[in-house]
Parts: structure tokens; sequence; C-alpha cells
């Protein structure tokens, strides 16, 4: 074929590819490459027909998709652009899908895909305001597509233990300041603070992040990472359970629980940390996954006659622990007692085995707060008009104390 031919064939088969056909086209123009140069005039067709082949190709085909990226970058073509966006969607789920197929297949099998690698040649200058902007979802906001390149490169970032470009650290704290309702982007920066060995700038941030969405069980996991097993190993373990009582599946939670078992033996609690070593063992057996090297090496540190024990209770006594470290990274507001709600006689009894009772506190513009006093350990009979300090959470008051 001619280039006149070349041209012509590009550019119907554009629409073919974008109508589903995306695979086909590829790979007849592909062929086409390999014989001749594909005229400057196809590149930018050429460059769509690509994306839409991508897009197209089913989760498990990770070296086509790779080789689709390598011949998209061999085009000439005007960046930033729409299509160059486009093209970045498609790395992002392409390094997803690499990761589910290497962690079901065998290591010697595995095909690597690096998000890390691929940005470099993309170029993070190519980045349009529209990579950065959320779209609504039935009134739901999605991340943006910088959000989730974020999230990936910082994965990668953590697995090979490397420390992110200045281009790439640039981007995510623009997007620290772009999204500050963004609890995982606050993790992911803190998570580059820890690669850095910068723990009190990573637990400052973590401690903001469980703030706005205590219940994930990786913030306090990451947070638990900023704090020392020989200087505060009660605070460790009181983080470690938030982590490990928080809602999440229990099969992604074994490292929790090692982490857990490591403290308690180094603390000579064997038949706690025995207890979770079992749970341990069992979940991975059931999942057919290896136990780790830190699991082997605490289990020796056991005795072999050891008894496991439940260790819920021990952890109780300390939870209160990791909530004081979430609660110090929020403003205090000084309040004052300005009404007291007693229970009626048919009201259901609280936890603590009292009747339920509610203050109304005011700060000093006027503004009102609900508290459970029993909640926070206060003294239920306080009299109205004695003073308090809180702290607030979403417009909740957090936690409460005598001034």
């Amino acid at each position: 074929m001619n280039d006149f031919d070349i041209i012509k064939f590009i550019s119907d088969g554009f629409e073919k590819a974008k109508s589903g056909d995306a695979i086909n086209i590829y790979n007849k123009v592909a062929r086409f490459e390999e014989i001749n140069t594909i005229p400057l005039k196809s590149h930018y067709p050429y460059g769509w027909i690509i994306y839409y082949a991508l897009h197209q190709s089913s989760d498990n085909e990770i070296q086509s998709r790779k080789k689709m990226l390598a011949r998209y970058f061999q085009l000439q073509l005007t960046v930033p652009h729409k299509l160059h966006s486009m093209i970045l969607t498609q790395a992002i789920r392409l390094y997803k899908n690499a990761k589910d197929v290497a962690f079901n297949k065998k290591q010697d099998t595995v095909i690597r895909f690096s998000i890390i690698n691929f940005i470099k040649i993309w170029n993070l200058d190519n980045l349009r305001p529209g990579d950065w902007k959320r779209k609504d979802l039935e009134g739901k906001k999605l991340s943006s597509t910088t959000e989730k390149l974020i999230t990936l490169c910082v994965d990668e970032l953590e697995e090979t233990h490397t420390l992110p470009t200045k281009e790439l650290l640039m981007v995510i704290d623009k997007a620290v300041n772009e999204y500050p309702d963004s609890f995982n982007i606050l993790s992911q920066r803190a998570a580059i603070h820890l690669l850095a060995n910068e723990k009190e700038s990573a637990a400052a941030l973590l401690r903001k992040a469980i703030s706005m969405a205590p219940g994930k069980f990786y913030l306090w996991s990451k947070l638990a990472s900023t704090v020392s097993p020989s200087e505060n190993p009660r605070l460790l373990l009181a983080l470690l359970y938030k982590a490990l009582s928080a809602p999440g599946s229990d099969q992604f939670k074994g490292k929790i629980r090692v982490s857990l078992a490591d403290v308690l033996s180094s603390r000579g609690a064997f038949p706690q940390a025995l207890w979770e070593l079992n749970k341990v063992r069992s979940i991975y057996n059931q999942n057919q996954w290896h136990l780790s090297p830190k699991y082997n090496e605490i289990l020796k540190r056991i005795p072999a006659d050891t008894i496991p024990d439940n260790p819920e209770r021990f952890y109780k006594k300390m939870e209160f622990l990791a909530d004081e470290e979430i609660y110090a990274a929020l403003p205090s507001l000084s309040v004052t007692k300005t009404y007291h709600k007693k229970a009626s006689s048919d009201e259901t009894k609280s936890g603590f085995g009292k009747s339920s009772v509610a203050w109304r506190v005011t700060d000093k513009t006027g503004k009102n707060y609900w508290i459970n006093p029993l909640r926070f350990n206060l003294n239920p009979n306080l009299p109205i008009g004695c003073n308090l300090t809180v702290r607030i959470c979403n417009g909740k008051v957090v936690n409460a104390k005598e001034a």
C-alpha cells in the first residue's frame, strides 16, 4: 500500500475503531507500520485507534497493551491534548490489571507495568485542567484522573521503596491543596513522608485524614507505623487495634495482626501474641498464602507450652489512647454547659449501666452542641455554668474535658 492508501485506511478505520472494531483495525495498521512509516498526517487518527484498542482490550491482556502504549509514544502528536489524557486513563487501568494478574500468577510468569516509568515518558507537565476535575455520579463526587494517578504512583513507590521525582512530588503537593476534603490524598502524601523517614510530618497528615474518615483501617495502620514500639508500645497497640476493628475484610488485616503479635511478644504477652498468630495462620491457610518471615520470627519467641489467650480486653483498655492521638490534631474550643436534659424513666439504659443524659454546651459565639457526658467520662452531675474544653469534628463533639 502506498501512503495515500494507508492514510485512507487509517481515516476510515478511525470510525470503525470507535464503533467497537478497534483491535482488528489496530492490528492491521500495526502490520503496515512494520513495513512502512505511518504518514505524519495519520498520526492523530492512529493515536485514537490505539486508544480505542486499549479501551476495548480485556483486562488480562497486559503485554499487548504495553506494546500499544509503546507505539503511541512513537507518534508525533500535539500535547497537552485530550487524546494524551485519555491514554493516561488507559495506563492507569493497565497498572491495576497488571497488579491483579501478578497477584494470581506465579512470580516467574508475571508481566510488570510501571506507572512511574510511564509518566516519565507521558510527562506530568501535560496534565490538563480536565485531568484535575472530578465528575459527579448521582450526587457523588468521583476521583479525578490525577487523584487516581497519584494513588497508583504512591503504591508503586511504596512497593519499590523509592522516593518520587521532583515533578511527581509537585503534583502530589498541588493535589493536597486542590482536594482539601480528600483523606486519600492526605494518606498518599503521608506515605511519601514515611518513605523519607519523616514520621512526624506523616503522623500530622494521617491524624487529619482519620478525623475525616475514622472507618478506614489502612489509615490507622499507617499512623501506627509512625509510632516507636520501644518508646510507646501502648499507643502502638491502641492504633493497631483501631485498624483491626475498623470495617474491612479480615483477610486484608494479616499484617496488622502480625504487628500486634510483634508488640505483644516483645512485652512478654506470649498467650495474646500466639492468639494473633493463630488468627493469621488460619486466614493465610484458607487463602493458600505463604506466611511471612516476620511471622516465623515472632513464633520462635513464644514458649512451646503457651496457651493462646484473646487479647481483646487488653486492647479495650488502651483504645482511648488512639482516640486521644487523633483528637490532639483538632483545635480545642471553650464551651459552657447551658442545659441538662435528664433521662425519662422509660428510656433505655446506656452501656455504662446508668440512665442516659444529654447536655447542651455553648461556645462564646452562641453556637450549641449536644453531648453525652458519660461517653467522655465526665461527672453527669456537673452543674450548669461549668466550663469545658471540647474538640469538634464534622460539627460534632468528639472529645470533652473539664476546663
